[in-house]
């Protein structure tokens, strides 16, 4: 195959063009300027150090592929895009790839899909230049008018026409690859083409455990950082440093759970960090194992953290807050598509064993929406009440909950308080309403 096929050859001229557009033309001042920011930002230390650690390793897999016979020159070209599109590109989404729990399956995977084998074949099979040269900036303007569709209900319509435009050229490039494929298979059926679809899979796996390091690294680096503003004394910062690396070693969520409940530890002495670490070993344990509760003394921290699984609602970390107290929460949650959204929340309070609180929290910015709102919390009660005691909710609480009135109410060994807070005297006019289920 040649070097660079026709698509290849159009994306580099027109990326050439707005180089010169961009570099040359009177309009671009501040585009330049900016764009000298933005390289200034990246020519520095740290990003160039990973930059060529990360090449030195991409060599280090090419050098062993070529010598077992796996790699060849002619594979260069494939390689530095692969590099630049999924190597360099990778060390920037380091965040949200330690998010996803199923990254390093689906980035091997993920390249011996059927959609993937398309992708692939549609590529090698590209029209003549002038026609890429025509399609290339269709295809970007096409593909950055349905993303701008995507972000406003009101351009349904216009993302749906869009989105038929563009699977008919889908199926265009499709049907023009099968059809080359049938009349000129020998060109295809090549040792050349094994090598173009297997390389990049095959990079891709070998450099999962440099993104792991990587990942390693910058958690690390980061704990290290909230570690000075958390741990006063340098020596004690220093031994927490050690300690905690020779403690959690590659155990990341560990590390980051440790750090996130050192402001309620005792941080002044070597003594207090290695109880602190001591106590997050100790967590997982008893979430591996909770201890069984009488139902009259509330309910597991652990199971009444997933009562509300259902509705959206997933809580962080059961941890300790002060040393009698311990506390699980869950982000707010929108309620609502309005320009002012309204929210809600859970949250589990109790002891280390314990949980004896259960609370939710509507906060409600926009009168408006208030109805949608109370109609979200409602359902969130009806659930937790169900989980957490195995009871319907009556219709006294039902309409206390949607017309916001305070009122108690007492089951055996619990109540449940519902308690509203107007914010008239703010600035802003709106309220919150709390619903709690509490041990008497």
């Amino acid at each position: 195959m040649d070097i660079l096929n026709n698509r290849e050859w159009a994306i580099i001229i027109w990326i050439f063009i707005l180089i010169l557009f961009t570099l040359y033309s009177p309009k671009m001042k501040k585009i330049r300027r900016a764009f000298r920011k933005v390289l200034k930002s990246f020519f520095v230390k740290s990003i160039i150090t990973i930059l060529a650690l990360m090449i030195i390793y991409i060599t280090i897999i090419v050098f062993g592929l070529f010598k077992i016979g796996l790699w060849e020159s002619n594979q260069l070209k494939n390689t530095i895009i692969w590099a630049i599109s999924v190597g360099a590109l990778s060390l920037f989404k380091i965040n949200p790839i330690k998010k996803d729990p199923h990254f390093f399956k689906n980035s091997v995977f993920d390249n011996f899909k059927l959609i993937a084998i398309v992708q692939f074949v549609v590529g090698i099979y590209t029209f003549n230049l002038l026609i890429e040269l025509l399609l290339i900036p269709v295809l970007v303007m096409l593909c950055t008018m349905l993303v701008l569709a995507k972000t406003d209900d009101k351009y349904h319509l216009v993302e749906k026409i869009l989105s038929r435009i563009m699977a008919i050229i889908g199926i265009i490039f499709i049907f023009y690859s099968t059809y080359m494929l049938a009349t000129n298979f020998g060109e295809f059926a090549k040792i050349q083409t094994i090598y173009d679809f297997s390389i990049p899979p095959l990079l891709t796996l070998l450099y999962l455990p440099f993104i792991f390091i990587m990942m390693v690294f910058r958690t690390y680096e980061l704990v290290f950082i909230k570690l000075k503003s958390q741990i006063n004394e340098s020596k004690v910062q220093h031994f927490a440093k050690i300690y905690s690396m020779s403690k959690f070693h590659f155990r990341i969520d560990l590390l980051e759970r440790w750090v996130s409940i050192l402001p309620f530890q005792d941080t002044s002495s070597k003594e207090g960090i290695k109880i602190s670490v001591k106590q997050i070993f100790k967590m997982v344990s008893t979430e591996k194992d909770p201890p069984e509760i009488p139902h009259r003394e509330g309910w597991s921290p652990y199971t009444a953290k997933q009562f509300l699984l259902n509705e959206g609602l997933e809580t962080g970390y059961y941890h300790p807050i002060v040393p009698e107290e311990w506390f699980a929460s869950s982000p707010l949650i929108e309620v609502g598509n309005d320009i002012i959204s309204n929210y809600i929340s859970y949250f589990v309070d109790g002891n280390e064993y314990i949980a004896n609180s259960l609370m939710l929290i509507l906060d409600v910015y926009s009168r408006e929406s208030a109805t949608i709102a109370h109609s979200k919390l409602l359902s969130c009660i009806r659930t937790l009440l169900k989980a957490a005691l195995d009871l319907d909710i009556s219709s006294d609480m039902e309409t206390a909950i949607m017309k916001g009135k305070n009122q108690i109410f007492k089951f055996d060994f619990f109540m449940v308080t519902i308690e509203k807070n107007d914010w008239s005297k703010n600035r802003i006019s709106g309220y919150d309403i709390k619903f709690v289920l509490s041990k008497i």
